[in-house]
């Protein structure tokens, strides 16, 4: 079985959960005898896929496709020519431009990550156009991957997909070898002693204005500290946010490589990720495989995913967020409890339950 993976998400993020997930099912078809895989990338500063060899050089990649703008043009002309072609079985697009139609004669296979843009348009532009390529291309897929049974419901219910035509199929946890060997995490070391963790990009329905204030009575209560990874540094709305709270001296953003993330988890009093919704919450495994105890919303997947290894609270009350905090912080039983449930909770996301769920949606097309 020859199933080939587009360029779209590969040229989007050079880290992200999404380019994550598509070079974990690519190096897991590698490794398997009745599959092949084939990335219809030219070239790509992802670091997720860097120990491939791409048709382009880096030397010519970072001279002739410096700009964003080239390389998504030059990347979609491959892309193009190779699915004209249709030498595959199976086109496992990365992401909703619906580009790849023309000319594709083989089915193809959608993942549907989450239904953000759909149920909180408030937080996007008006402009956003990936919503009317999400929809065309959902519409016309052979078959769609749910990322979790939230995800699932949620197409069911905004685009009365028939139940038949989704496969949920969990994420599962793969380190990155490449990405871990490279770092030299031997001088790093977390900026505080005593800190609550947060993750990822801090905008819109990521709820971050709401943690600010659930969190600053138990920074000050216990005299420890907030460390904020990844997302960019503090705008000068969020600094504003937590001089008005009164934390800003106990904050901090870390740009944080993939070593460095997993030593801030490891380290860290908790992990607190109060998103209004997510479609799966990859962070979560990252935190069950660092024994890191997480704290969460009680909204869309997290249940799903946490189970009952994790604390929950509602996401729109800035109280209960402060009491669930508060709760792991102040506990050394319930701290070492998370950290057992979550190893535990962990091995029912494995990366080898994920490729039997992928694989039979490539078979029941082929």
């Amino acid at each position: 079985m020859k199933v080939s993976f587009d360029h779209q998400i590969f040229t989007m993020q050079r880290y992200g959960g999404i380019s994550r997930y598509f070079a974990n099912i690519c190096n897991s078809l590698q490794e398997r005898e009745d599959a092949e895989c084939k990335l219809l990338v030219l070239y790509s500063r992802n670091q997720y896929i860097q120990d491939r060899q791409f048709p382009m050089s880096p030397f010519l990649g970072e001279r002739l496709l410096k700009k964003n703008s080239n390389l998504a043009k030059w990347n979609e002309k491959y892309a193009r020519h190779h699915i004209r072609k249709n030498d595959f079985d199976i086109l496992h697009p990365t992401y909703y431009h619906p580009y790849f139609l023309e000319g594709l004669k083989k089915p193809f296979v959608i993942t549907v990550h989450d239904m953000i843009h759909e149920l909180f348009p408030e937080y996007f532009s008006t402009n956003e156009v990936y919503v009317r390529y999400k929809r065309e291309t959902i519409s016309r897929a052979d078959h769609l991957i749910a990322i979790s049974a939230s995800t699932e419901n949620d197409l069911q219910r905004i685009y009365n997909i028939p139940e038949s035509k989704i496969s949920v199929v969990h994420h599962g946890y793969q380190d990155n070898p490449a990405l871990l060997n490279a770092d030299d995490t031997s001088s790093f070391q977390p900026p505080f002693r005593d800190y609550v963790l947060f993750v990822g990009d801090r905008a819109g329905y990521k709820n971050f204005g709401r943690f600010v204030q659930a969190v600053k009575p138990v920074l000050e209560r216990y005299d420890i500290h907030l460390v904020c990874a990844g997302g960019g540094d503090f705008g000068a709305a969020e600094h504003e946010m937590l001089y008005r709270a009164g934390i800003q001296h106990r904050a901090k953003q870390v740009s944080a490589s993939e070593a460095q993330l997993n030593a801030l988890y490891q380290h860290a009093l908790a992990f607190v990720y109060p998103s209004l919704y997510e479609g799966f919450g990859l962070p979560i495994l990252e935190a069950f495989r660092n024994n890191c105890p997480i704290i969460t919303s009680n909204t869309s997947c997290f249940k799903e995913v946490g189970g009952d290894a994790a604390i929950y609270f509602d996401p729109y009350q800035v109280e209960d967020m402060t009491k669930a905090i508060d709760a792991v912080i102040n506990s050394k039983e319930l701290y070492g409890q998370l950290r057992a449930k979550g190893t535990e909770r962990l091995g029912l996301f494995t990366m080898e339950r994920c490729m039997e769920g992928t694989m039979e949606v490539y078979r029941k097309l082929v």
